[in-house]
């Protein structure tokens, strides 16, 4: 079950993560419980400017998906999922975020392997993905995605706050507390990840 105060969308999910990842890592300042974007880095394009057709597409429905209107998102994009010419990363994830919403978590799980086909580095996918995969209560592939994630980016303190949560949900309390000691290393004043050390300890009291 997922504590209260963990109940939301991974971090990171947006178009602004993309298409390159690893420039904004440091600047990453999702917390679980908000979906906050990071600001540009220098070395992105200003928004619209050389995008693909289906990266615009994307972007529209970026800002359809903050709104929380995630049908229109899957109306205007559903058109395009399967042209051969669509090699757009962000296009999927967007499309996959419009997915899960509407729980519709197998569809979105297929969104997001084709962003991870296009972008197959981004660490980000993988969280998402991850995501969906505890979700459907798949633990095991959830937490294959995000120790993948973790493998690209070792600093992303989400990734291991969430890795924590997967493994706090398979009764694996050393390893989920491994994971949160990293997360709070990386970031002491982490609110979430203290909530979910606290709960994690004293699972590992009752267990004596």
């Amino acid at each position: 079950m997922i504590p209260n105060y963990m109940q939301c969308a991974p971090p990171g999910e947006g178009s602004r993560s993309f298409p390159s990842f690893f420039p904004l890592i440091l600047l990453l300042i999702l917390g679980l419980g908000s979906a906050l974007f990071p600001p540009e880095s220098a070395g992105q394009k200003p928004e619209g400017e050389g995008l693909s057709r289906f990266d615009r597409l994307a972007e529209e429905a970026a800002q359809l998906n903050k709104r929380r209107v995630y049908g229109r998102v899957i109306s205007l994009l559903e058109p395009y999922k399967t042209d051969k010419k669509n090699d757009s990363a962000i296009f999927f994830n967007e499309l996959a975020i419009a997915y899960r919403s509407q729980g519709k978590l197998t569809e979105a799980i297929q969104a997001y392997r084709e962003a991870q086909n296009r972008d197959p580095e981004n660490p980000v996918i993988l969280i998402n993905l991850g995501y969906v995969y505890y979700l459907k209560k798949e633990h095991l592939q959830a937490v294959e995605q995000y120790q993948k994630a973790i493998h690209l980016a070792p600093r992303f303190k989400e990734a291991h706050s969430i890795l924590a949560l997967a493994y706090y949900d398979l009764n694996k309390y050393e390893e989920a507390l491994k994971e949160i000691d990293t997360a709070l290393a990386l970031d002491p004043r982490y609110e979430e990840a203290r909530k979910l050390r606290a709960d994690i300890l004293k699972k590992l009291q009752d267990k004596k």
